[in-house]
């Protein structure tokens, strides 16, 4: 049951905000250009067809030559700016080929350097859970004789679903935070902060199963919050039973879910002591519930013999170590720490890990998360133990990933492997709840100024990262006065729905933006005191 009203007014306008700037990135970014997007759409159409369902095992699905039909730009990295208002071969909207007229399922295929045979394009997407791929596909359904439909605009309707997947973010930070007891205005500071990550609106205004996961984590870490303040509810535990195994359904970073919720429930019965046998009754709520998820885990060792197997190779490849620290793994370590930062804040989309607007405001960002988090486990606005275990999924992630990228290269001394920031997102509502907590030490005049300074740092981040996108996409390579008015009218040539359609979310996300910075504006130079922090057993999204 919720109850919106205990929800401020401020706090509906920067959900509506959050929308409004994915929507704006789905025009911004031509289609393919997100990471493995391409595999992703092309996944959820076979799923449509029938002819990835039951789902293929590794080394047996393809990518399609129909879907081809959905982007006009290459989906590999960039050799540099791709000048698109210059183009001139792209159709009118509504003339674009469709699905079937660019071969249908036909096995997409790719010429082998010295007149070698074409060799097909695996999609290794397969290696995931399928639950993301099927309502995909429940969402291409929408869409009548789609097939035959220009592609561009089923793309488009996929990227807009994957923006409503995101839309919940900013409450459920904003009730993680007022759960946990965050003196006022710092939960609404925290519906905030998603918007100071500008490649979490880009991820999420694409095609792509992590933002199934994203949100999964985001609400797995509302109902974890829950525990740790004293829910024991088999209801609760339920919920987040229900939660993990639709998580362990999407994407293998899920499986360090049931380690979190463990430990999650093992310090609530150490601090309620007298209600152990509800703590544990309910962790075994939760394990029973997320049975089904853990058992596609299963059915991978024992179908494949491995948790996840190698979506390209029927047979797994060796992985057989060759290469070692003295082989450059002082370089491996160097090179992933750089780019899990910048990755987690910005895209680098040309792959050339130049150092520039983006890159900085990104090192910004990352000091002033840092220095929230420091002050918050020195000064202790939260216990101690909370914080731990809300940002358990960072590291627990993080070493996931690196546990990968280092294999890849001790096998093939491959120095890039699996370098993603994004890969971070699941535990990103405990990462940013307990890094604002910092600020609950601050004088209350100087507290009542944060949800300002994060809206005026998300504004930076954002300029910086579009000043970057834009030259890299859209602007001219004339770089006469009339640049920027080419580039955009580029973008509303290229954009699949009508050109009214982006008007429209344009204008509503500036209005957006500029009604809640003079709300956050007035509350900060208010003369009424921040309010009380809310009662533990007070949550403004999730009745007790």
């Amino acid at each position: 049951m919720t109850r919106p009203r205990t929800v401020p007014v401020v706090v509906w306008l920067i959900v509506l905000l959050h929308l409004a700037v994915m929507l704006g990135q789905t025009a911004v970014f031509p289609n393919v250009r997100s990471p493995d997007e391409r595999q992703h759409v092309d996944l959820i159409l076979q799923v449509r067809q029938g002819d990835a369902w039951p789902w293929p095992g590794p080394g047996t699905a393809y990518v399609t030559e129909g879907v081809t039909a959905g982007g006009f730009v290459e989906a590999d990295s960039l050799d540099g700016p791709l000048h698109l208002a210059d183009r001139q071969d792209v159709p009118p909207r509504g003339e674009r080929p469709s699905y079937q007229a660019a071969g249908g399922p036909a096995t997409m295929t790719v010429e082998v350097p010295d007149g070698g045979v074409a060799e097909p394009v695996f999609n290794q997407l397969v290696q995931h859970p399928p639950l993301y791929y099927l309502l995909g596909a429940g969402v291409v359904g929408l869409v009548p004789d789609w097939e035959n439909a220009p592609l561009d605009q089923v793309w488009l309707l996929l990227r807009w679903w994957n923006a409503l997947l995101a839309l919940p973010l900013p409450l459920l930070l904003f009730a993680a935070a007022r759960r946990l007891r965050l003196p006022e205005p710092l939960p609404v500071a925290a519906a905030l902060a998603p918007l100071g990550i500008p490649e979490l609106a880009h991820l999420a205004s694409a095609v792509n199963n992590d933002n199934l996961l994203v949100i999964l984590g985001a609400c797995a870490t509302l109902l974890v919050v829950r525990v740790l303040t004293g829910d024991l509810s088999r209801r609760t535990a339920a919920l987040l039973g229900l939660v993990t195994m639709l998580a362990l359904l999407t994407k293998g970073f899920a499986l360090m879910f049931p380690a979190w919720i463990l430990l999650a429930y093992v310090v609530a019965g150490y601090r309620h002591r007298a209600r152990l046998r509800a703590a544990t009754t309910s962790l075994l709520v939760a394990a029973a519930v997320a049975v089904p998820g853990v058992a596609w885990w299963v059915r991978n060792l024992v179908v494949h013999g491995m948790l996840q197997p190698h979506g390209t190779h029927a047979t797994p490849p060796d992985l057989t170590p060759v290469h070692g620290w003295s082989d450059g793994g002082l370089t491996w370590l160097g090179r992933f720490t750089e780019r899990m930062i910048t990755l987690f804040f910005v895209q680098d989309h040309a792959a050339a890990r130049e150092h520039d607007a983006s890159w900085w405001m990104a090192r910004v960002a990352l000091v002033v998360i840092l220095a929230g988090l420091v002050t918050a486990l020195v000064r202790r606005p939260l216990r101690p133990l909370d914080a731990l275990v809300l940002l358990f999924p960072v590291p627990a992630l993080a070493g996931i990933v690196a546990r990968g990228s280092w294999e890849q290269f001790a096998a093939f001394h491959d120095f890039g492997a699996a370098q993603q920031g994004r890969y971070l997102y699941t535990g990103l509502v405990g990462l940013l709840v307990v890094a604002l907590a910092g600020a609950a030490v601050l004088r209350p005049l100087w507290r009542r100024l944060v949800p300002l300074a994060v809206l005026i740092l998300a504004g930076g981040m954002h300029l910086a990262f579009q000043h970057d996108v834009w030259h890299l996409y859209w602007m001219p390579h004339d770089a006469g006065p009339d640049a920027f008015l080419r580039a955009l009218a580029a973008v509303g040539h290229w954009y699949a729905f009508p050109s009214a359609v982006l008007v429209v979310v344009a204008v509503a996300g500036l209005a957006l933006c500029a009604a809640v910075a003079v709300s956050l504006t007035r509350s900060a130079l208010g003369d009424r005191p921040p309010d009380r922090p809310a009662r533990l057993d007070t949550d403004p999204l999730v009745a007790t």
